[in-house]
């Protein structure tokens, strides 16, 4: 699944595209991806003006005119693919194989826009969904969620009650609970525990205060550098403009089980924690 990294540069390249666009028509192939039914999304959109397009947490939010707002998430397989009225074709999320035939069987909504353009949202999986609510109805959407950790919300004394919340659990599975901190996902939560020199596997309990520290420290800075190299690319993530992201090479520990150690040359060991492979230095974290 993309996580705040690959979401963030698909919204900000969307952003680009989609601002200012006013909504002609809406086509909902698979209804159950459509809530809260097809037909609200075909009347509840017409007419309206997409305003600016924002995050929360994975997912993406498409303010419109109105206090409406229409809320996506791609889940492991999801794909937007904005086609203009002229030029290129652009794409963001899954890379699905034969991206210039639109729609295709993989195509379950499409929003066509008054100047010509098309918004296709694809899922091989079928697992994705995108939800048009009022104000309220995205508050109840959003309200369970953590602190975003590339916001002024995220704060070492907000940090530290997250994690002391659960002292037994392993730092990880802190690190990845949603309702403490919002995006941080599989990838950034070993990085993050490679950077601070702490084994994802430790019990909350057993770290220091200084080393929690090293660590709150650690998780903006690894997600920063993620941004500026528009996301890591595995299977499951293209950027909007149909590239990869540039993050792997910049990869620490997470996928490289086996390969030495970029610190100390010893071999990246692969566990589970919370049912995700996790990755990490036996000899450098502790």
């Amino acid at each position: 699944m993309p996580e705040l990294p690959e979401v963030e540069t698909i919204r900000r390249e969307l952003q680009l595209r989609l601002r200012g666009q006013t909504v002609r028509a809406v086509e909902v192939c698979v209804p159950k991806m459509a809530h809260p039914s097809a037909a609200a999304l075909r009347q509840g959109l017409s007419g309206r003006r997409v305003l600016a397009v924002k995050r929360r947490a994975k997912m993406l939010v498409c303010v419109l005119s109105g206090q409406r707002y229409l809320v996506f998430h791609l889940k492991m397989t999801g794909q937007l693919v904005f086609a203009a009225k002229s030029g290129r074709t652009v794409s963001g999320g899954h890379p699905i194989p034969n991206l210039g035939v639109l729609p295709n069987k993989f195509t379950h909504v499409i929003f066509r826009f008054r100047g010509g353009g098309t918004l296709y949202f694809n899922d091989q999986r079928k697992f994705g969904w995108v939800k048009l609510v009022d104000a309220d109805g995205l508050h109840a959407m959003t309200a369970h969620l953590g602190m975003e950790p590339l916001s002024g919300a995220y704060t070492w004394g907000a940090f530290a009650r997250a994690v002391h919340r659960y002292p037994n659990r392993e730092i990880k599975q802190v690190l990845m609970d949603a309702e403490r901190i919002a995006g941080v996902g599989n990838i950034y939560a070993d990085e993050s525990c490679f950077c601070a020199r702490l084994r994802p596997t430790r019990r909350v309990r057993t770290i220091r205060e200084g080393d929690l520290k090293i660590l709150y420290r650690c998780i903006p800075r690894v997600l920063r550098l993620a941004l500026r190299h528009k996301g890591t690319t595995q299977d499951t993530y293209r950027r909007v403009n149909g590239q990869s992201g540039y993050m792997a090479p910049f990869l620490n520990v997470y996928g490289r089980k086996g390969k030495p150690c970029k610190r100390c040359h010893s071999p990246i060991v692969k566990t589970v924690v919370g049912q995700r492979g996790t990755h990490y230095c036996p000899r450098c974290q502790k």
